[in-house]
């Protein structure tokens, strides 16, 4: 990512999470994987992505989450004690039991933002997709 698309993308997500303190920042050696850091604490990646027939481009955030079993935090409180927000919520997905959809409380209506799925059996990925045209 150019220092111009971090920015942006940076900017994205401070509004949508109302945290000021959330930062990405550029690796020397790889244009499309950076870092996403709250209060300097690494939390996880942000990929960009260039579809290549359509030219549109997609920004994936990545952020693994780890609650061991003493832990009785939920991915939800997990999610909300990360970001610095109680607008956050999860939903069920139906039938598909190894993943929740995370939403946002916004006034007029709630917002999708991403989903929340298990890799194995204590280790989670919450995933967030940002198109160009959200930016």
């Amino acid at each position: 990512m150019k220092n111009d698309e971090i920015l942006i993308v940076q900017d994205y997500l401070r509004i949508t999470f109302g945290n000021e303190e959330i930062q990405i920042r550029k690796p020397e050696n790889d244009d499309d994987l950076n870092s996403i850091f709250i209060k300097n604490s690494r939390i996880g990646n942000i990929f960009r992505d260039i579809d290549p027939d359509d030219k549109e481009v997609t920004y994936t955030v990545s952020i693994p989450i780890s609650l061991s079993g003493d832990n009785d935090l939920s991915h939800q409180q997990y999610l909300i004690n990360l970001f610095g927000t109680d607008k956050i919520f999860l939903t069920g997905r139906g039938s598909i039991d190894d993943s929740q959809e995370v939403y946002l409380r916004r006034s007029e209506d709630d917002e999708y933002i991403g989903i929340i799925y298990k890799n194995d059996d204590s280790s989670f990925t919450f995933t967030m997709s940002i198109l160009d045209f959200d930016l």
